[in-house]
């Protein structure tokens, strides 16, 4: 299947994914865990992203972030790679790749699909079998959103921010409808749209997305026409 160019707009969520070179485990101890956490840390300072949810799996990583521009992306999860690729070459005294090539990426319809997003995230060590409730797992996001405990890497999205005026009230409304979203329904259009670099949302946005920056935000079967001008454009 041919690969969308990266479709990245100023501002607007992305739900991202990279994983280890041929799914590797590279996250096999808790120094490692707080390791990539200050990794993320550094490349948010850096890039001037913002955070809204997240998982470390042994793996794989999963985001969902808000950048400012495709280049600022492009700094945040450079910034993350090459850091962490540094200390686990030099801690395993290897040398060599360690990404599974470019990570993967789709544009999120925030104004019906973002919790969506949230769930499909927080859930990922649940789907595996590691934890039986997102609450045992301690590398996630979701101690912040669901349990109102202080993570410095989270930046509230909007929606998240509106869920209540007090502060306190939010975590627990965060769980409700954390609990609401049947997340099973949305779970593999999250992960063509991301494998694929599609949007993912309602038709409407679609239409919405394509229009704004004349190119299909879905793939065709075959694939776009990658000789376009507008499609070379877009390429990330």
């Amino acid at each position: 299947m041919a690969r969308l160019p990266r479709l990245v707009i100023p501002n607007q969520p992305l739900h991202i994914m990279h994983r280890g070179n041929n799914r590797q485990s590279i996250f096999n101890s808790e120094d490692d865990m707080f390791r990539i956490k200050e990794d993320i840390a550094h490349g948010l300072k850096k890039s001037g992203c913002s955070l809204h949810a997240y998982v470390i799996m042994t793996n794989h990583l999963h985001f969902l972030v808000t950048p400012s521009s495709k280049e600022q992306l492009a700094v945040f999860m450079q910034a993350i790679a090459n850091r962490y690729v540094r200390y686990f070459n030099a801690l395993h005294k290897r040398t060599g790749t360690l990404w599974e090539g470019r990570f993967k990426s789709c544009l999120v319809d925030s104004h019906s699909y973002l919790f969506s997003l949230y769930k499909y995230i927080e859930m990922n060590p649940v789907m595996a079998n590691m934890v039986s409730n997102a609450s045992e797992y301690p590398w996630s996001s979701y101690a912040h959103n669901a349990l109102g405990e202080a993570d410095k890497l989270i930046t509230e999205h909007c929606l998240y921010s509106q869920l209540s005026d007090v502060p306190k009230l939010k975590a627990p409304r965060y769980r409700d409808l954390f609990d609401q979203i049947d997340i099973d329904q949305q779970r593999e259009r999250i992960k063509r749209a991301t494998l694929a670099g599609e949007a993912y949302g309602s038709d409407a946005y679609h239409h919405k997305i394509g229009a704004l920056i004349n190119r299909v935000t879905k793939l065709t079967s075959h694939g776009g026409d990658r000789k376009s001008e507008a499609y070379k454009n877009q390429a990330g």
